[in-house]
């Protein structure tokens, strides 16, 4: 007897839930019809399941290819629909859900023979939920109804009645869990929306590089969650230690202001594919008899503000898609606003060939060199703190006997008169520091800046703590007023170099803020900051570091094939070929090619030729001649052998032939020879095993 379908009050309820998930989908989406459509299909097929077509093997086979074969008219059905600006097309769901009620509608035809109850199930809850997605007001009932029925419907025959109730409510607890949590995400989402947003801006951008720097600026890098993040891949094992970005010239009120007049602009030398090469001087950035030039790539993985982060003494940069950058004195460089929110860049380095070879061979010229009138600018508010710390410093000798007025402290600042070296001063400004001060990434008392009581500079030197900013900001205004010209530099120090990567790294908190000073008609680097206690200085974990090794190499590959190089060697491959194939040489070696081959070939066929002669006897091959003969013979009367007939079994079939072979029929020649042929037969039959 065939399987037949067990018909129960359950049978039913599953017909009620799928007819509720068809017009809840229908009606939520504004296509009630086809919902109905969908119902109606449910209730007919259950009508058919239920009656007279009972049994399993009557019921058609599910076909997939209806099924894959919908996806394609309901994806063509998405393409015309219109898109929707700053919002979800509604389309996104109810299609997704149309396909799914297609789908049970198939199952339930052909289940038993192809289809299956479970996925009947699932498509149906499927569609279900997907028309609870902007449900219309009031038809939220209609959606937990159609719950209810599901568990009814698909629940095991059998099951105690509390366990429904407990699956209620652990329903009704995810349900009211579910609503709180979006009743409190509309309270609370201005405020989770200015976090994600200031999550971003740090995220997205490498903090203290602005045109206009303010002191504390650096903090996001260092106690964010970001301060690990890899900002700069620098592709050379041995990097310099200070990576320079800006030097600024004028401090008011706790912002420094990026100068405002350039020593040069520069211009394009020559191109490198897609790059251009900038030269601060003329042949710089090519290598001659007296130095090495190496060109080193940087990559920066956020948003540069149009800064050529690079060393001290690069001597040419490389920049894509720039028509010119601006060179300030001292080897600030600007220019790569429009190239992208991430860019990358390459800089000249030059280096002795040897020990011998003097080191000036890649000097930058003097005007590039020579510090301006910003460089000892001091605002008059900020004279009596300076006073102060140059007294507690021991930095004079003397007093000033001339009052500074308030138009001229810009450049007046050099009254204060000093007898000791330079050198001295950095060296006791230095060890002041080491003796007096703590590194800290935070500054006590600090608050909004409104008037002198919280000047962010009185309050560092009050509290004696703070980062790298703040050390570098007052000892460029305390060296400016000894008359020693002096800047505030920000960038990135001391990078991180991993043994075995072929680049060193400069992450968030390599950013670093230190002091410029002209000392002995030259630009030296002074960092006033003590040395970072270990607490601040945490390694990276072990994944991390592999992980960026990945991404690392992954970026040369990518800018390999992106930036132009693989043209480079294209075009190389593609000279040499044509210098190949523009030489005699060429040919004669083919000629030679072709030669050798031919006669190898012509070699292994005397060979095989020989060898073959060699295990044929003579006899053998009169035999064979023989044989042909007499077959051309016997052919000639319409007597011919066989595909795999012996020649035992022809001679006995020819001697038939004769005997019925009437000789008036045949020419009386044809038959001797015929005979003949015979005779040739037997013979070769009784001689074939004799030696």
């Amino acid at each position: 007897m065939m399987a037949s379908e067990k018909v129960d009050i359950r049978y039913a309820f599953k017909v009620l839930f799928l007819c509720l998930a068809s017009v809840n989908l229908g009606h939520t989406f504004d296509f009630l019809w086809l919902g109905v459509l969908f119902a109606i299909y449910f209730v007919a097929i259950g009508v058919l399941n239920a009656t007279r077509r009972r049994e399993f093997a009557k019921r058609p086979r599910y076909n997939k290819i209806l099924a894959y074969g919908a996806i394609v008219p309901l994806a063509l059905f998405w393409v015309m629909t219109p898109s929707v600006e700053n919002g979800v097309s509604p389309y996104l769901i109810f299609l997704p859900g149309i396909y799914l009620l297609y789908l049970a509608a198939l199952q339930e035809r052909s289940r038993g023979n192809g289809g299956f109850e479970v996925f009947v199930a699932f498509d149906g809850v499927g569609a279900l939920l997907f028309g609870m997605y902007m449900v219309p007001h009031g038809w939220g009932f209609v959606g937990l109804v159609g719950f209810l029925l599901a568990l009814c419907a698909y629940s095991r025959r059998g099951t105690a009645p509390y366990k429904y109730g407990l699956f209620l409510l652990v329903i009704a607890a995810l349900g009211a869990i579910s609503y709180g949590g979006w009743q409190y995400w509309k309270t609370q989402r201005y405020r989770y929306g200015a976090q994600m947003a200031e999550n971003y801006y740090q995220r997205e951008r490498m903090m203290g590089f602005d045109p206009v720097a303010a002191l504390g600026s650096f903090g996001s890098n260092y106690s964010s969650r970001y301060n690990s993040q890899v900002v700069l891949r620098v592709w050379d094992k041995q990097p310099s230690r200070y990576f320079k970005a800006a030097s600024y010239e004028k401090y008011v009120a706790g912002i420094w202001k990026l100068p405002t007049k350039f020593a040069k602009r520069l211009y394009p030398a020559y191109y490198q594919v897609d790059y251009a090469v900038f030269e601060t001087a003329d042949s710089l950035t090519k290598a001659d008899s007296l130095r090495e030039v190496e060109q080193i790539w940087v990559q920066s993985t956020l948003n540069n503000f149009g800064f050529v982060f690079a060393p001290y003494g690069a001597v040419g940069f490389a920049a894509k898609d720039v028509d010119s950058l601006t060179y300030y004195a001292g080897g600030m460089v600007q220019g790569l606003d429009g190239n992208g929110k991430r860019s990358d860049w390459h800089y000249f380095k030059c280096k002795p060939v040897s020990a011998e070879t003097s080191p000036e061979a890649c000097s930058l010229p003097d005007s590039l060199l020579a510090p301006g009138a910003g460089d000892l600018m001091v605002g008059e508010r900020y004279l009596p703190l300076i006073d102060t710390v140059i007294a507690a410093m021991g930095l004079r000798d003397t007093v000033p006997t001339d009052s500074i007025s308030a138009n001229s402290a810009a450049t007046d600042s050099t009254a204060l008169a000093k007898s000791m070296p330079d050198s001295l001063v950095l060296q006791k400004m230095l060890a002041y520091y080491f003796v007096n001060f703590t590194y800290s990434l935070s500054v006590p008392g600090m608050t909004r800046w409104n008037g002198a009581k919280n000047e962010p500079l009185a309050v560092f030197w009050r509290e004696k703590q703070g980062f790298c900013e703040y050390y570098a900001t007052l000892s460029t205004l305390v060296l400016r007023r000894l008359g020693i010209p002096s800047r505030y530099v920000t960038g990135f120090a001391n990078p991180e170099v991993v043994e075995g990567l072929p680049y060193s790294i400069f992450r968030r908190k390599h950013s670093h803020a230190w002091v410029e000073a002209y000392v002995d008609n030259r630009w030296v680097i002074f960092d006033p900051t003590p040395p970072i206690l270990p607490q601040f200085a945490e390694s990276p974990s072990w994944w991390s570091v592999k992980w960026e090794g990945v991404r690392g190499r992954f970026a040369r590959v990518m800018h390999a094939l992106k930036e132009g190089e693989w043209r480079r060697v294209v075009d190389s491959w593609q000279n040499q070929s044509t210098a190949l194939l523009e030489s005699p040489i060429l040919y004669v070696v083919l000629v030679i090619l072709v030669a050798g081959f031919a006669g190898r070939k012509i070699y292994i066929a005397y060979k095989l030729s020989t060898k073959d002669r060699a295990y044929v006897s003579a006899r053998s091959l009169e035999w064979t001649k023989k044989l042909d003969r007499a077959e051309k013979a016997l052919a000639s009367i319409g007597l011919r052998r066989a595909p795999g007939e012996t020649v035992g079994k022809f001679v006995a079939r020819v001697k038939i032939a004769f005997s019925h072979l009437a000789e008036n029929q045949t020419n009386l020649k044809k038959i001797q020879k015929a005979k003949n042929a015979l005779a040739v037969l037997n013979d070769y039959e009784k001689e074939r095993w004799t030696k």
